[in-house]
């Protein structure tokens, strides 16, 4: 059953991206110098925290993050992979920020059915979380992933519909308006999701820090 919990969810950091494209799910896409001093503030951020694990996305940048957080620690913990916390598959990967700017950078509406949609990444998203509830119960750990989980965190708290990503072609992103601090998650921000009680259905509360 699924138990308290709180789960620091943290984005990587600025990654070195020249061509100025969304590089999404394609390989070898490493962290700036810039993302990396981002990730070690985050690490020291977390350091106060007694942490059970750390978890990360597959993806390069997502590794390299959750390894320079966790060598901020006086006990380094091997971080661990988990495929839930993977960038959204999309079909737009490689194209450039200035054509995806022309469409608010949905990802999502009118795609082919073989991509993910918002709901898909919230369903694997709450399946990790809940695993985490059951495996660190009355624990804290702290899991690396992609802007765009982050947002799908952030609408599961504030009781969004699971098709909603907060942005369509034809809205700009919203989730500012909602209570986010900044109109997108942050590179290498902490959002902070506690969970208090047994419920598998409980909508944690939500907290978002910009440590840098």
């Amino acid at each position: 059953m699924p138990a308290p919990l709180t789960i620091y969810l943290a984005r990587h950091g600025e990654v070195h991206n020249p061509e100025a494209i969304l590089y999404g799910r394609l390989p070898n896409y490493y962290l700036s110098e810039t993302g990396r001093e981002q990730a070690k503030s985050a690490g020291q951020h977390l350091a106060q925290y007694e942490l059970a694990a750390i978890y990360s996305s597959p993806m390069e940048r997502a590794q390299e993050t959750a390894t320079l957080i966790s060598e901020q620690r006086s006990n380094p913990l091997e971080v661990a992979v988990d495929e839930r916390l993977i960038e959204i598959y999309s079909p737009y990967d490689g194209m450039s920020h200035t054509e995806l700017e022309a469409i608010n950078f949905d990802l999502y509406t009118d795609t082919d059915e073989e991509y993910e949609k918002p709901r898909d990444v919230r369903r694997r998203l709450i399946d990790f979380l809940n695993d985490m509830r059951r495996q660190y119960a009355n624990q804290q750990i702290a899991a690396v992933t992609h802007g765009d989980l982050v947002v799908s965190a952030f609408m599961f708290a504030k009781g969004q519909d699971e098709n909603d990503m907060g942005r369509t072609k034809t809205q700009a992103n919203r989730i500012h308006t909602l209570g986010l601090p900044e109109i997108y998650p942050a590179t290498a921000s902490v959002s902070t999701l506690i969970y208090t009680t047994n419920d598998p259905h409980e909508v944690p509360n939500y907290q978002y820090h910009r440590p840098y």
